[in-house]
């Protein structure tokens, strides 16, 4: 035990993520779908620690998180196949992303590690090559190697950094399970699902001069399709309409909502989405966008 503790570790807070809008242009040649959105992290995260040496990868503090767990360990291999280390690592995760939900709890737990197992080796790769590593576990990883706020496109992974704004966020999560949610989301898509971009290419415009998008600009392609699927969650913007907010928007394939919000107007919106969904389905959490990336914390 005294062995363990002396390891080199450290602490990350892997953030949540919201999408300030998310256009799906078409479907490309390879199969995949070309995406346009921007990505911001808000001040929800998981608490990973990360430690050197130890004889196996890691556990986590809820049940029910084995695609979380099975990410960050791929994450680790593909880290030790490209720098060629023999390293041992184990982690301990405390969840508080939602699961499924389209904040990137995973994708985010994934980045934390590669960043974190990259620390305690030295920094033997640089931020492109962990870049690349990130690109293969999914294309939500590499965003949360960056800055707070990017533009997206491609599949994801083309990635330009984008000025941050504050702005405090109201989260509405439903209690519900959608099995192979993305996948049956695509399977949906029509022709009326598609666009241009333009709407993205007017939030980055706002977002650059210091603004909040407009509202028409937060469309998420993936809205459509999941209230169709699941017609019940169509209640979720309604509320936040009959609220008040004026800025609200899927967070991507879903089925988290969040609300951009003045500080002075959390109180009584929250009030008022609490009493207009039922508490048992949906749950609703306050939170805000970051300024910035949280750092690792070197534990001595």
């Amino acid at each position: 035990m005294t062995g363990q503790q002396s390891m080199p570790a450290v602490d990350v807070r892997a953030p949540a993520k919201i999408n300030l809008g998310l256009e799906i242009l078409g479907k490309r040649k390879d199969g995949y779908h070309e995406i346009r959105s921007v990505l911001a992290m808000i001040d929800l995260n998981d608490d990973l620690r990360v430690q050197r040496g130890a004889q196996r990868y890691g556990t986590s503090s809820v049940e029910g998180v084995p695609a979380d767990l099975n990410l960050i360990d791929r994450a680790i291999q593909l880290f030790q196949a490209r720098s060629i280390t023999d390293a041992r690592f184990s982690y301990q995760v405390t969840k508080r992303i939602p699961i499924a939900a389209g904040l990137g709890g995973a994708s985010s737990d994934a980045a934390a590690v590669l960043s974190s197992v990259n620390h305690l080796l030295g920094h033997p790769l640089t931020h492109d090559q962990l870049s690349e590593l990130a690109a293969t576990l999914g294309s939500d990883v590499p965003f949360f190697l960056g800055d707070p706020v990017a533009f997206v496109e491609g599949t994801g992974t083309r990635i330009t950094p984008v000025p941050a704004i504050s702005s405090a966020v109201l989260l509405i999560v439903p209690n519900i399970a959608i099995p192979r949610k993305t996948a049956t989301l695509y399977g949906l898509i029509t022709t009326d699902d598609l666009s241009p971009g333009t709407r993205i290419d007017r939030t980055l415009r706002h977002l650059r001069a210091g603004l909040p998008p407009d509202q028409a600009d937060l469309h998420n392609a993936f809205a459509a399709p999941l209230y169709t699927l699941v017609p019940s969650l169509a209640a979720v913007p309604a509320a936040l309409r009959d609220s008040g907010c004026v800025r609200f928007g899927l967070s991507g394939a879903g089925p988290a909502h969040y609300a951009l919000l003045c500080d002075s107007d959390v109180d009584i919106v929250e009030k008022r989405i609490r009493t207009a969904l039922d508490p048992c389905l949906f749950g609703v959490a306050r939170t805000s966008l970051l300024l910035r990336r949280p750092c690792l914390t070197p534990i001595s």
